[in-house]
């Protein structure tokens, strides 16, 4: 018989007692029977016993049963008894739909008509809701038995370590340069007033060192697809533009970058430098180059000058450091101080504000006002460069 066209069976336990003690089973039976798409409608003593199995069983092959609806007790505990005589008959198992009318009509505080009502409406409804059950097939596949902590706050190291230690590959991403989460900023703890760093910092060493933890900082979770065992996730990587196999940790950098922007770490309260890691105890502690974007006025520039490098150094009067940055792109910076029509002013987000940065006129400042003796500008160029003209120029 196609499964297009329904032919229901439903069966109702009495369950001891415990359900026909107060629902009128026979009521139900009845009223089932009526039901669109019912053949069989049946009421048992013990419907999960062996005689009520084989009813169920004989009804399926004897009518052409496609649909059960089983009113009893708990799914949760007879689900796979009644199952399993489904497929016994060779009905698919998943054509099966249980109600529970013991904890949801008998054992609630209603007189019997009204729990007979009740168990009315409930086996009702899972005969239209057995309708459309579609067959179903279980499969045996392959699972990737690796873990993925999203975070790397005191949660998600431990969760990573203790998943780690029982032997199973963890990659555990976190969207900040260094794992630590809150907790790394904190100075004592509740209830016990523990040194917060004595409990997250050993953990973030051995997150860092564990053989078994793929980190992945610096990094955001883009998309998840697939199913338990089988997921896909996509991770964007944000560049640190430090390269990690080289740098030291030393901080050298930091101590001569001429950018200051408030520091997320501190909650805006100090400032940091623009190539930073957000605490010295930074796991893993390559530092990272806060880029938000390309400056604008590097890209106006037609020789691809670091504007932004050079008005900086200028700023903090560090005039020399600002002409060789000048002389790594543009061979005759006072000459351009006075002639160039700087397109990079143009280009200056700074003119949303207020006016743009005077690039030119700061260009020609470093070049006058520069004392670098015995310096050789654009010792790393191999072009030539042809003057055309004697004036000033």
């Amino acid at each position: 018989m196609s499964l297009k066209q329904p032919r229901i069976g439903i069966y109702i336990c009495h369950c001891g007692q415990n359900i026909a003690g107060k629902v009128n089973v026979e009521e139900v039976a009845r009223f089932a029977s009526g039901l669109e798409n019912v053949l069989q409608a049946r009421h048992y003593q013990f419907m999960c016993s062996d005689q009520g199995q084989d009813m169920i069983i004989s009804d399926i092959v004897n009518h052409g049963l496609n649909r059960v609806v089983v009113a009893s007790c708990s799914p949760r505990m007879h689900l796979p008894t009644f199952a399993r005589a489904c497929a016994r008959a060779g009905l698919n198992p998943y054509l099966l739909q249980m109600t529970n009318i013991r904890e949801g009509s008998a054992w609630v505080s209603l007189d019997s008509g009204q729990a007979t009502q009740k168990a009315v409406r409930l086996v009702s409804a899972a005969a239209a809701r057995v309708r459309h059950h579609r067959s179903l097939f279980t499969r045996r596949i392959e699972v990737n038995k690796s873990v993925l902590v999203i975070g790397g706050g005191i949660a998600g190291m431990q969760a990573a370590l203790t998943a780690a230690d029982s032997g199973y590959p963890v990659y555990l991403v976190e969207k900040d340069p260094s794992i630590g989460g809150q907790m790394a900023k904190l100075d004592k703890t509740f209830p016990t007033l523990d040194c917060a760093a004595c409990i997250g910092t050993p953990k973030m060493v051995e997150v860092g060192q564990h053989p078994d933890i793929e980190l992945m900082t610096w990094s955001e979770i883009k998309a998840i697809s697939g199913f338990v065992g089988n997921y896909t996730v996509t991770v964007r990587k944000k560049p640190r533009y430090v390269l990690h196999s080289q740098c030291t940790g030393c901080g050298e950098c930091a101590r001569v970058c001429p950018v200051l922007v408030p520091s997320e770490w501190n909650e805006g309260l100090s400032t940091r430098t623009a190539i930073y890691r957000s605490f010295p105890q930074s796991v893993p502690g390559t530092y990272c180059i806060d880029k938000k974007d390309r400056a604008p006025c590097n890209v106006a520039c037609p020789a691809g000058a670091n504007v932004q490098g050079y008005v900086q150094l200028i700023s903090q009067g560090r005039y020399q450091e600002a002409l060789k940055i000048i002389h790594d792109r543009l061979p005759l910076p006072a000459v351009l101080g006075r002639v160039c029509p700087h397109p990079c002013e143009s280009a200056c987000r700074r003119s949303q504000v207020d006016s743009a940065v005077a690039i030119k006129a700061l260009k020609r400042f470093a070049a006058e006002n520069a004392s670098a003796p015995g310096f050789v500008p654009g010792t790393d160029r191999q072009e030539k460069v042809a003057v055309i003209g004697s004036g000033p120029a």
